[in-house]
């Protein structure tokens, strides 16, 4: 499975501030649900369709924040709630995400 990490892109278009999202980076993944403890600690926060994306680490992956990135995958948008470097060994990320609805 691919997920598309997109970026914001802020301009102005005839006085007037317009944001879109461009592609940034495309990369395989393994998308992972929530279970146990991670569980009922997000539905406590109230925090539905939350996915984990588990994917390697690169180099334009250290960049991410939780407000100029979100994931895309195949047609639905999810926004980042957090990343985790895995003690920052460089080996994988883990994208904590909830879907856009």
């Amino acid at each position: 499975m691919y997920l598309v990490i997109q970026k914001r892109k802020k301009t102005v278009e005839k006085g007037r501030p317009v944001e879109t999202w461009e592609d940034y980076h495309k990369c395989w993944c393994d998308v992972k649900s929530l279970y146990g403890k991670e569980l009922y600690s997000a539905l406590e926060a109230k925090l539905e369709n939350v996915v984990n994306f588990e994917t390697r680490f690169c180099l334009k992956l250290e960049a991410l924040n939780t407000k100029e990135y979100r994931v895309k995958w195949g047609e639905r948008v999810f926004n980042i709630i957090a990343a985790d470097y895995g003690k920052y060994k460089r080996r994988k990320i883990v994208i904590k995400a909830q879907e856009i609805v």
